[in-house]
């Protein structure tokens, strides 16, 4: 994403933000000027949103492929995002990735909505508030008005890029998500960077559905995490990559 100068001088950025993640790392990786200047629907088996709780079955493998590991995809759809999540350990984290890809626009009602769409409802109010939270730290960085319409060409893009995966309980887990960023301020600035995440998913049934969902978890639960430590951002093909524990996710750039 970066050429190699600005690989070369990584700015580093203040760790445990929580905002959008219990954990969190951000590495810019340096900035570069703009080249260009410029209701609920259902596909796929409906058996597959009425699934009952037998067990998470576990297809995360032991070791990552060359290639990567392939993250599934939800087997069905509600206000356009994806749902449905197979009943696997890889569901809980093709939800994690989503949440990431829809959580980046500017709208607050938009990420109070994906928020809502994918948290526990018993947690629902907490999702909303740091998705509010991160829209408005994500207008700070662009340097557009913290309300109103948002000018060209500030944007904020994550890829996905890598993932670890933790059992924390039974049908429960703990997600970590490394990602390539792209900010766009709104004079034209281009930052890349590297963020890491980490979100706990529950397998819950939920007016009848069973699905993958974010969960607030105990302060016993989020003290283990810190206490344990959670991989940092750093840039894939290190030694620090494989040593953080981080697992490629296939299709996506290295």
């Amino acid at each position: 994403m970066t050429d190699s100068n600005s690989r070369g001088n990584l700015l580093r950025i203040a760790a445990l933000v929580a905002i959008a993640s219990l954990v969190a790392t951000a590495v810019w990786l340096g900035a570069r000027g703009r080249a260009d200047g410029s209701d609920k629907t259902t596909t796929g088996d409906p058996a597959s949103s009425s699934t009952q709780s037998s067990g998470v079955e576990e297809t995360a493998p032991e070791t990552a492929p060359t290639d990567g590991v392939v993250i599934p995809g939800g087997a069905d759809r509600a206000n356009g995002y994806p749902t449905g999540f197979p009943q696997t350990d890889l569901g809980a984290v093709a939800l994690q990735i989503e949440v990431a890809k829809a959580q980046v626009g500017f709208d607050y009602d938009q990420a109070v909505t994906v928020a809502g769409l994918y948290a526990d409802p018993a947690d629902k109010a907490v999702f909303e508030e740091r998705a509010r939270d991160a829209v408005a730290l994500r207008r700070q960085q662009t340097g557009v008005p913290e309300d109103g319409d948002v000018p060209a060409p500030a944007s904020y893009a994550v890829t996905p890029i890598a993932y670890t995966l933790e059992a924390l309980g039974t049908e429960y887990y703990a997600v970590n998500l490394l990602s390539y960023v792209t900010l766009t301020t709104a004079d034209g600035e281009v930052k890349d960077g590297l963020y890491a995440g980490t979100q706990l998913m529950r397998w819950l049934e939920v007016d009848g559905v069973w699905d993958w969902r974010l969960v607030q978890g105990s302060s016993q639960d989020i003290e283990h995490l810190v206490q344990q430590g959670q991989p940092q951002a750093v840039a894939p093909n290190t030694p620090e990559f494989k040593q953080a524990g981080w697992v490629p996710i296939n299709g996506a750039a290295q």
